[in-house]
């Protein structure tokens, strides 16, 4: 079973642990595979403020947020599919990252 965190809105702008660089969220509660099996990451990040380069995609977890610079919108959709997010995280078998270091900008 994974815990889902307190998630902070889709378009907030966060810092994470050790880097400087701003980031947008753009997702949650990812599950993120290839050939070796998948893993669970709480966030997807593109840049911010220059958005989406390419197919650059950061994924983290909610821990490794330092500080959240602004708080995206939310509302009552917003916290159904948090709801929802959070029941099949309950089912879910895939393990959470573990996070490696990351160089942004």
């Amino acid at each position: 079973m994974i815990e889902a965190p307190e998630y902070v809105p889709l378009g907030s702008v966060v810092s994470l642990k050790g880097n400087e660089k701003k980031l947008m969220v753009i997702g949650r509660a990812l599950m993120v595979g290839d050939g070796d099996g998948r893993e669970y990451y709480d966030y997807a990040f593109c840049l911010y403020p220059e958005g989406m380069l390419g197919d650059v995609i950061v994924y983290s977890n909610h821990e490794n947020i330092e500080a959240v610079h602004s708080k995206g919108f939310q509302d009552e959709e917003d916290t159904q599919v948090l709801k929802r997010i959070r029941e099949a995280l309950i089912q879910a078998d895939t393990p959470k990252a573990q996070l490696r270091p990351v160089s942004l900008w």
